[in-house]
């Protein structure tokens, strides 16, 4: 009988776990990305997240399991491509999250080579500026019939003072066709203003159109879409803004989910027009002189309050990613009306600006801080990260000139004459 030796532990097969996919969230530093990271984790999807900024939110989730400091998008597009392009090759993720209006168009424009590398749900280049660009925009509702403010477009229709004579109402709004926010918008009350304003915004910003002004008065809606390549409704969600800061008309820090199918409709109707593939998101107004819901912007990237579908049940990441991966993704066709979502440091700003009677009449009650039907953007009871992130963001915020103006709203919003209208 022979002897039975032991093995050599070096030739045993070793049971190791397999590995993980992981995505790759940039721009880690706005709000839009939280959601994002937080859909992959409950996923058991691995997240690694990018910033040019080394303190935010997206760093210190308890969910980012990489952290990567990259060239801003925004005033270095040409390096931070070529950083992305040498990662991704690198790193080979799963997927590519393009969070972030400057991120979005620099991978935008490199996706062919980056899609060598990883995963992207992104229309081509000629359909995201269609969306990127407002005149473009426009010009796409007018085709689709979607109502728009009336709008003139003096680079088609003979110069300025073509435009002026079918000028039927004052005041009228000269917008620079790409923008973020407000920035560049000015007001114009008569002829000679919008002659003077239209060549100093045209020089300052590029191409400009002019709009007709959307009284205040009518409430202002989101509209967060997702579609797949033949432009099939996947989820939508409409949400409206009740509070914003600056109050007389900035960002949403508190929106409610609204029941208007009709803006759900308008919003397709775009994403057919423009070909689209993935998520848009929509900003609508109703117009209190005819009772008409009105496109405004596109914007082909996550807004700040994209976890306003998120947070009531509509997983817009995890629909991306099977998407993306070519697996079944069944349509959510409902969702919850009148919940929440609050940004409570925009809150808190809106509060000191307004008048006590606003304070006190405000829908939902500024003072109600818990219920079952409200959802904030960056306070979580299982990850304080995300806020201490914010919080050491915007504390370094204040050594940098620009990013403290920008934050505190100081002359980013849209330029108005002393003068009362008319």
């Amino acid at each position: 009988m022979s002897n039975t030796s032991q093995r050599d532990p070096r030739l045993v097969p070793r049971h190791t776990a397999p590995v993980r996919p992981t995505v790759f969230v940039m721009e880690s530093q706005t709000k839009a990305s939280l959601p994002v990271i937080e859909s992959m984790a409950r996923a058991g999807v691995r997240v690694a997240c990018g910033s040019e900024k080394r303190f935010n939110s997206g760093f210190m989730s308890r969910h980012c399991r990489e952290r990567h400091v990259y060239p801003s998008p925004r005033d270095r597009k040409r390096e931070f491509q070529e950083w992305l392009l040498a990662l991704c090759e690198r790193r080979r993720f799963e997927m590519l999250f393009a969070v972030g209006h400057y991120g979005a168009l620099a991978v935008c424009e490199i996706q062919d080579a980056l899609r060598q590398f990883t995963k992207l749900l992104i229309p081509p280049l000629p359909q995201f500026r269609d969306a990127y660009e407002k005149i473009p925009t426009m010009k796409a509702a007018l085709r689709a019939s979607v109502p728009i403010p009336d709008s003139w477009f003096p680079e088609d229709d003979g110069g300025i003072e073509a435009v002026i004579p079918r000028i039927e109402r004052w005041p009228v709004l000269v917008k620079p066709s790409v923008g973020v926010g407000a920035r560049g918008i000015t007001w114009c009350y008569n002829a000679d203003e919008l002659r003077t304003n239209y060549s100093r915004i045209s020089a300052e910003q590029g191409v400009c159109y002019v709009q007709d002004f959307v009284p205040p008065g009518g409430m202002q809606y989101k509209v967060d879409m997702l579609v797949d390549d033949g432009q099939r409704a996947l989820a939508g969600v409409v949400y409206g803004k009740t509070r914003m800061y600056p109050p007389d008309g900035g960002s949403s820090v508190l929106n409610f989910s609204a029941d208007r199918p009709d803006i759900l409709d308008l919003s397709r109707r775009m994403l057919v027009e423009l070909k689209w593939t993935g998520f848009c998101d929509f900003d609508f107004v109703d117009d209190p002189r005819d009772n008409v819901a009105k496109l405004m912007e596109i914007n082909p990237r996550f807004p700040e309050s994209f976890n306003m579908g998120c947070s009531i049940g509509i997983d817009f990441p995890g629909m991306m990613l099977r998407l993306a991966r070519g697996e079944a993704v069944h349509p959510v066709t409902d969702y919850p009306k009148n919940r929440f979502l609050r940004f409570l440091p925009g809150d808190f700003l809106w509060f000191l600006r307004v008048s006590n009677k606003q304070r006190f009449s405000t829908w939902p009650s500024w003072f109600r801080f818990f219920g079952r039907d409200t959802a904030y953007q960056l306070i979580r009871a299982d990850d304080p990260g995300p806020i201490l992130g914010y919080a050491l963001e915007n504390l370094a915020a204040l050594f940098d000139r620009r990013t403290r103006r920008e934050r505190l709203r100081l002359q980013s919003g849209a330029r108005q004459s002393t003068r009362n209208p008319r």
